[in-house]
């Protein structure tokens, strides 16, 4: 792995993995500082010369930044609104709220973006530091 950067030494690592007979593809997940990347390599994606895997260019293009935002408490999940995958959100715009102990915790976007994922249903229960939504970030 680099020692300068280590997501890119980790994207480096799965160029340079050698999938097992019949394994289709490995991901690599990393998740620091509110930021969420994930790599993903399928066989025979990469073109090889002299057995050496090639195609950084295309492997850090299939990085998308995003930015997952956790549950602050635990409690039950109330969303403020039906979010759907493609809605626009602005940092600081309230998403839900997480009620416990009679006491509510909003949850608010941290950054600009569009909703990439929503992995909570409203009126769920929620652990401290789980993930509620992946927002794409712009």
């Amino acid at each position: 792995m680099s020692e300068t950067d280590p997501l890119l030494g980790l994207v480096d690592d799965l160029l340079n993995l050698e999938l097992p007979e019949g394994l289709a593809g490995a991901t690599i997940e990393v998740e620091a500082d509110g930021f969420a990347v994930s790599v993903t390599r399928r066989q025979g994606t990469l073109g090889s010369r002299d057995g050496k895997a090639s195609g950084v260019v295309d492997a850090e293009a299939a990085i998308e930044k995003t930015q997952r935002v956790h549950a602050t408490t635990v409690g039950i999940f109330n969303s403020a609104r039906e979010w759907s995958t493609g809605d626009a959100v602005a940092r600081g715009d309230v998403l839900g709220g997480i009620q416990s102990l009679g006491h509510v915790a909003e949850i608010s976007s941290p950054a600009d973006g569009e909703i990439s994922e929503v992995l909570v249903a409203g009126g769920a229960p929620v652990e401290y530091g789980q993930a509620l939504f992946v927002i794409a970030l712009r």
